[in-house]
């Protein structure tokens, strides 16, 4: 009986270790993917997946460089610097036209690889289509770039002029005030006629700014001027009315003027303040939105030149393979900062009296 025993143990382990040889050997598969059979359409399809993600280097380039100017634009327009902003919204737009070709050109590329219907996943291998949806998704993150640059354009364009007409405005106006310093009163009411006219084109630019800006403190420099020109204004015409003499109109028109003139900024350095504002107005949100599109194309294609594309979260991963997209058939579409003013001469009331330079912003 013990040996029995012994012999039916003996048996028992030698089965057991038996069997974990067995399952150790042929073990079963960790997955449902049968390469033999996508083999085939694996080769074929690779070297336009292959050409597609050249694309998307392209594309990614393209926007990397809009990007670099969309910043650029937007730090000059900050600093009032009108030439480098209009050499990078020409550069901008230029690039603009390499995006809309590059994007062009990649849907061309994905129209192209073959077996991507329906039936694609019993000719092709999951990797080879989740690759193909990544890809797919790419064109899309540049879509809205045309309408985020055309945006950061025309701003920074219609905003640019502000710095420009005002620093029109205070040259002008020192013209003005040096005539009537002078005893030329006549000519300085004449003069004065231009600082009016620039300062009202410096309104409308910023009305058309307010729709989409905080424009409250441009408004309120520009009331500082046009009050001091019209204190300017006022002096002049009772200057002329009382022949040079000291009377009590002239006495206290000069007193209007040296109030509005203790009113005026003290330098232009405030307009840097007043362009950012109006840059929060659209103008960095163009900036930050061409930014994300930068980094998410640049993610998409590390993850494709190191094969392991990233799954789909759009659209096309609700269906087994999205439709290849259609190929367009239409064409692309296609520094100094404001000069500070001149320093200005306040008006003299009377002969035997001159009061120091004014220097308005």
């Amino acid at each position: 009986m013990v040996a029995a025993i012994a012999w039916l143990v003996a048996v028992a382990v030698i089965g057991l270790g038996g069997a974990g040889v067995a399952a150790s050997l042929n073990r079963p598969p960790a997955s449902g993917a049968r390469p033999e059979l996508t083999w085939t359409g694996d080769r074929q399809a690779a070297p336009a997946l292959d050409a597609a993600t050249a694309r998307l280097q392209a594309l990614s380039d393209a926007v990397d460089a809009l990007g670099t100017s969309s910043k650029r634009a937007l730090a000059d327009f900050v600093a009032g610097d009108t030439a480098s902003l209009a050499s990078d919204l020409a550069s901008g737009t230029a690039q603009l036209e390499a995006v809309t070709s590059s994007s062009a050109g990649l849907r061309a590329a994905l129209a192209a690889v073959p077996d991507m219907d329906a039936l694609a996943p019993l000719r092709v291998s999951a990797a080879t289509i989740a690759r193909y949806r990544q890809l797919l998704a790419t064109p899309g993150l540049a879509a809205n770039l045309e309408t985020d640059w055309q945006q950061l354009s025309a701003r920074a364009q219609a905003a640019s002029v502000v710095p420009g007409l005002l620093a029109q405005h205070d040259r002008q106006t020192a013209a003005a005030a040096a005539q009537g310093e002078a005893g030329h009163y006549q000519a300085a009411l004449a003069l004065l006629d231009a600082p009016d006219a620039t300062l009202a084109l410096a309104r409308q630019a910023a009305a058309s700014l307010a729709r989409t800006a905080d424009v409250s403190t441009l408004t309120q420099w520009m009331d500082r001027q046009a009050a001091y020109d019209a204190a300017l204004r006022r002096l002049y015409t009772v200057m002329l009315s009382s022949r040079g003499k000291v009377t009590s109109a002239v006495r206290a028109a000069f007193a209007a003027e040296e109030a509005a003139k203790a009113a005026l900024p003290t330098s232009t350095k405030g307009i840097v303040v007043i362009m950012g504002a109006i840059a929060q107005g659209g103008l960095d949100r163009a900036v930050v939105d061409i930014e994300v599109a930068r980094g998410s194309l640049a993610a998409a294609l590390a993850a494709q030149l190191a094969g392991t594309p990233a799954s789909p979260t759009g659209p096309a991963a609700t269906s087994p393979v999205p439709t290849p997209p259609a190929v367009p058939t239409a064409p692309p579409p296609s520094s100094a900062a404001a000069p500070s003013p001149a320093s200005t001469g306040s008006p003299a009331p009377a002969p035997s009296h001159r009061p120091g330079a004014t220097t308005p912003p």
